[in-house]
């Protein structure tokens, strides 16, 4: 009787056992789960009094700290090469330009045609070197950039009117038709003003450079705002929408263009400032890129 008393004690405190045991573990795992999603700091706290339990824990709490200080490192060498992308790029263009400078006056003198092809082409090579760098530098400063967002009230038909009128001649030089589907009713975003002129100037800038023919640009308000510039492309398939809004992504592979592949990188960067997304799309042979707000 006394042996039998025992044993289902036994069996009593082994099933209690089991169940803190298996509580504790659950427990555990809420808490990986908390910290993996960035939803705590603390460490793993352990209520049963059991060396296993306790050393596990220990062990998980040496490897989140560190994890957690190879984190710190990653991103203060991150913050270190922007920093340092960022003077390089400030101090190439200087001297850039001055170069620049100096090949323009070249232009006036009385050259040679065969001179006046040559420097042409060293400013042509230098130019695009300066819009690398340029854009080096300006995608550096938007990552570092900390500062507060000014959102306000936007009237975009207004918004778009104004930055249309600003690129009427060069539109017409790179002989490209700007086609406007504004809304009769007004529309309007929260937005940060100074950064949206930035996103419209960026994606003019690569209508001009990539268009042909015509540009539609439109604003539809649907489930979201969205602002829409769609322009026919020559070859669809050398274009990869997913990865058209990445760094250095281009469609001509050779880059004989010039381009950096920056441009648009910018404007999703800069989008994403302000709450708002940078997409793209193709149907047919006309490219879509647009950005919901």
């Amino acid at each position: 009787m006394i042996i039998i008393l025992i044993l289902s004690l036994t069996v009593i405190l082994l099933i209690s056992y089991v169940f803190h045991l298996k509580i504790q573990i659950k427990s555990i795992g809420k808490q990986l789960e908390n910290i993996s999603e960035c939803k705590t700091e603390k460490k793993i706290d352990v209520s049963l009094l059991d060396k296993d339990i306790e050393y596990l824990a220990g062990n998980i709490n040496r490897n989140i700290n560190s994890q957690k200080q190879l984190r710190i490192e990653v991103l203060r060498n991150e913050e270190k090469l922007k920093d340092s992308i960022a003077n390089i790029s400030h101090d190439l263009r200087t001297p850039l330009t001055s170069i620049i400078g100096y090949l323009q006056l070249l232009e006036k003198s009385k050259l040679s045609e065969g001179q006046r092809e040559k420097i042409n082409i060293i400013k042509r090579k230098s130019e695009i070197l300066h819009n690398l760098i340029t854009s080096f530098f300006e995608i550096t400063i938007i990552e570092n950039d900390r500062k507060h967002i000014n959102l306000e009230k936007i009237n975009m038909n207004n918004f778009l009117s104004d930055a249309m009128l600003q690129n009427i001649m060069p539109f017409k030089e790179a002989g490209i038709e700007p086609i406007f589907d504004l809304p009769n009713t007004t529309i309007f975003i929260e937005g940060d003003k100074i950064i949206l002129q930035r996103i419209v100037q960026n994606l003019i800038s690569n209508i001009l450079k990539y268009g042909s023919s015509y540009v539609k640009i439109s604003l539809v308000k649907k489930e979201h705002v969205e602002l829409c510039f769609a322009n026919k492309i020559e070859d669809p398939k050398k274009i990869d929408v997913d990865l058209l809004f990445e760094k250095f992504y281009t469609g001509d592979k050779s880059r004989s263009s010039g381009s950096t592949g920056l441009g648009l990188s910018i404007v999703k960067l800069l989008a994403e400032r302000i709450n708002a997304k940078a997409l793209a799309e193709i149907k047919e042979d006309i490219l879509t890129l647009k950005i919901v707000f």
